[in-house]
């Protein structure tokens, strides 16, 4: 029997992401009218029209910012590439990835694309170990502090978290619950115990705690992840240098940035939801 392959996205707590993930989806299915979509969200905000959209509909959800570490083990398909809601599908070529992965052969349990420092927020980062006690966040843009990555004495943050390929294994399966239980460890735990011995700063990042599932326990997990070909075309964000994609390659997925406000601005608000993360007890 052939392997079942298909698209993941999810959008909950605020209708802004919502909104976006429902453009996506339309984009998608403008390139690849057979794909296969697979999406998270909030009963009350899907129509049925949307319904007519989706192929797999995953309702009630948590309601939480970080639903997808949530919905990553039960997608329907053997081989899934997840996408962030805030991109944009642009060409057919999108559905590449599934070929990347088959080549990749079945040793291969994951396959991301890399961050570019240049563009992104955190990457380089020291523990308490490394700083006299003094965990700190590094400047990609200071040679001193790139330098004390290159002599082992920082880390960084090499997987880019809003997109990715990957076979439901048992691997990878303990992969996300490993993923969701450091994230609420470093952000439900009191005056951030969870997060030692590393910035507090870094606790929001859902980066960050695959990062140290990643960095602590894969040795034990052996999940073997890949970079994927050409990776800025499958996940190429906004502030990118066009110089990313490969020579007779044009982008396929572009991943933009929602404006905050809005985001803000349509959040659920109840009592019982942190206003800045939501709550993964509380299903909609």
């Amino acid at each position: 029997m052939s392997e079942t392959k298909g698209y993941l996205l999810v959008a909950t707590l605020s209708y802004a992401y919502y909104e976006a993930l429902r453009a996506c989806v339309e984009s998608l299915k403008d390139e690849l009218p057979h794909a296969q979509v697979a999406v998270f969200a909030h009963e009350e905000w899907i129509t049925d029209a949307d319904r007519e959209l989706f192929d797999h509909v995953f309702a009630p959800v948590p309601v939480h910012n970080r639903t997808k570490l949530w919905a990553l083990d039960k997608t329907p398909f053997d081989i899934t590439a997840y996408l962030d809601a805030d991109s944009m599908v642009i060409s057919e070529e999108l559905d590449e990835v599934f070929d990347h992965m088959e080549a990749a052969g079945p040793d291969v349990d994951l396959m991301m694309t890399e961050n570019r420092p240049y563009n992104s927020k955190v990457v380089y980062f020291q523990d308490a170990d490394q700083n006299n006690g003094e965990p700190r966040e590094l400047e990609h843009y200071n040679e001193e502090h790139i330098q004390l990555f290159r002599d082992g004495k920082a880390h960084k943050f090499r997987w880019h978290c809003g997109m990715l390929v990957y076979r439901k294994n048992d691997k990878t399966d303990k992969l996300w619950s490993e993923w969701i239980r450091y994230y609420r460890l470093h952000n439900e735990s009191e005056n951030f115990d969870g997060i030692h011995p590393y910035p507090r700063s870094l606790a929001y990042w859902d980066t960050f705690a695959f990062w140290r599932v990643i960095h602590e326990q894969n040795d034990s997990l052996g999940v073997n992840i890949k970079r994927l070909p050409n990776d800025a075309k499958y996940n190429f964000v906004t502030g990118y240098k066009e110089t990313e994609i490969k020579s007779g390659h044009s982008k396929a997925v572009l991943h933009y940035t929602i404006p905050p406000a809005y985001v803000r601005e349509t959040t659920i608000h109840e009592a019982s939801l942190n206003a800045t993360y939501g709550n993964f007890e509380t299903f909609k």
